[in-house]
């Protein structure tokens, strides 16, 4: 038993006491749950830890040296899917609103949040084309696209950097699992190797990307 998993078991099931569980058996069967809910926890925090030792720093300063040198000439792009939808959405605020201080604010969108041009484009041609038309719609040669994706195979993220690539704009994924397919076929990549199915380290470490690409930015 870990010595955690010993000290939490021991105070939950004062609780459950209080609330008059007097029998053995369901004592027991509280016991082992607790232990398996505080174990669940601890194989989290493993995971998210051996992911954090492999954390691609070189590439993340990359990456920010690439958005420096484009402040001022062009377009920032963001996306995902999910959880990395809300990551996508997450950096655009802290990018653009965070660089207002600046006399030229850098300019980003978040193709994520217009719900009706979402929802129009799902429904009047294919939920894999949400982000390719947007960004053939709006995006210009010198721009940049950043895309989020645990899996890397996305097929709206892979419909879209190939529109980029169209439109001569520069491509960056931020990927986990085995980075999949975007691995390969953007400019750059960004790559946390994860447990594939482990969403949530994913999307953590990649939340600590967009912060830590704000503040490069945010220093200069």
């Amino acid at each position: 038993m870990l010595p955690l998993a010993t000290h939490v078991i021991d105070q939950w099931l004062t609780i459950y006491e209080a609330h008059g569980i007097s029998s053995f058996r369901e004592l027991e069967k509280r016991n082992a749950k607790m232990s398996e809910i505080v174990q669940t926890a601890h194989k989290y925090l493993g995971q998210l830890t051996s992911a954090l030792t492999e954390y691609p720093i070189e590439r993340v300063l990359e990456v920010g040296n690439i958005l420096i040198k484009n402040l001022d000439q062009g377009t920032l792009y963001v996306a995902g899917n999910g959880g990395s939808a809300s990551t996508a959405s997450h950096m655009a605020t802290d990018l653009g609103v965070g660089s207002l201080r600046r006399n030229n604010p850098l300019r980003i969108v978040s193709l994520v949040d217009n719900t009706a041009v979402l929802t129009a484009t799902a429904n009047d041609l294919a939920f894999d084309q949400v982000f390719s038309q947007q960004l053939k719609l709006l995006g210009r040669k010198g721009d940049i696209f950043i895309c989020f994706s645990a899996s890397g195979n996305s097929k709206n993220l892979l419909n879209a950097v190939e529109e980029a690539k169209r439109i001569e704009i520069t491509t960056i994924s931020v990927t986990g699992f085995n980075g999949g397919l975007l691995k390969d076929i953007c400019d750059f990549n960004i790559h946390i190797e994860t447990p594939i199915g482990s969403y949530g380290v994913v999307e953590d470490i990649h939340s600590t990307v967009s912060h830590m690409l704000t503040e490069i930015v945010r220093s200069f």
